[in-house]
């Protein structure tokens, strides 16, 4: 029985659809139903029956997704042990200014590893990936969901997207905006290029909405502080909303359209990816 097909079941359960699993795990639907239909197999029953909205857990199923974390988490543990044994050089991840600044420092204080870990940082994700392919950097924190590349990709989470405005303007007092509130209001945005830009007009095209730019800033800690001073309002991961804290900034959850970004640890080889992911992310 294979690691790799628990760790898909997994995924199955949690979601429960074979598509959404998929998505997360990089790879097609139909392998993802291979990989299934292997371990039931193996296991000598059925673990899923398909429904309307996605699968259903059968009861042996259930077992299994009671008892598959813990073993997964047991599994990830020695390997971990494994690879701290293990000895290398300097490695350099290259990622977003958000990343660096709200989400890797932390998971490297976490791992409390000596090896020596360099961060190249860049708005870019052509940057990132002209860095990967240079060998400048040896791995990537990006969400490459829309990208085509061979890299070895695990997905570590996945986040929505905010709507930031003032403190004071009218629609501050909601918890939660329609798309169709303010499709029309000029936004501050990150340049073109960038994760977030890019799944911004991609969910702006998908209604059929021109997307209306009043500034374009390089980094989104100086777009809170344009929104600070009431120069506009802008569309950020929920990362950000740690960066507007203690300001006169509101983050309102976003309905009535698709936006969210999953970060995935993408490294040139196998290896080092497994390597990482073991040491910084499990």
């Amino acid at each position: 029985m294979r690691t790799e097909w628990l760790e898909s079941f997994w995924i199955t359960a949690d979601t429960r659809s074979l598509s959404k699993a998929s998505e997360q795990l990089h790879m097609s639907q139909p392998a993802l139903s291979k990989q299934m239909r292997k371990l039931e197999e193996e296991l000598g029953a059925s673990l899923f029956k398909r429904t309307s909205s996605g699968v259903e857990l059968t009861k042996a199923g259930e077992i299994l997704y009671k008892e598959v974390q813990p073993l997964l988490q047991k599994l990830q543990s020695i390997q971990r042990e494994i690879i701290l044994t293990e000895e290398w050089t300097s490695v350099t991840v290259g990622t977003w200014p958000s990343i660096a600044t709200s989400y890797l420092p932390y998971k490297l204080a976490e791992a409390k590893t000596e090896r020596k870990i360099n961060v190249k940082i860049s708005y870019s994700y052509h940057d990132i990936f002209d860095y990967l392919k240079s060998g400048e950097v040896d791995a990537a924190l990006i969400d490459d969901q829309f990208i085509s590349h061979t890299y070895w990709s695990k997905p570590l989470f996945t986040e929505d997207f905010y709507l930031f405005l003032n403190a004071d303007h009218s629609l501050a007092k909601k918890e939660e905006v329609s798309f169709s509130e303010f499709e029309n209001e000029p936004l501050v945005l990150l340049p073109e290029g960038c994760d977030v830009r890019s799944s911004i007009e991609r969910a702006y095209s998908e209604k059929g909405k021109d997307l209306p730019i009043s500034t374009e800033i390089d980094f989104g800690q100086s777009i809170i502080g344009f929104i600070h001073a009431n120069l506009g309002m802008s569309i950020l991961p929920k990362i950000f909303i740690d960066h507007a804290r203690g300001s006169h900034v509101k983050a309102l959850k976003i309905k009535g359209i698709d936006l969210s970004r999953q970060i995935s640890l993408v490294a040139r080889n196998d290896k080092l990816g497994k390597q990482l992911y073991a040491l910084l992310f499990q």
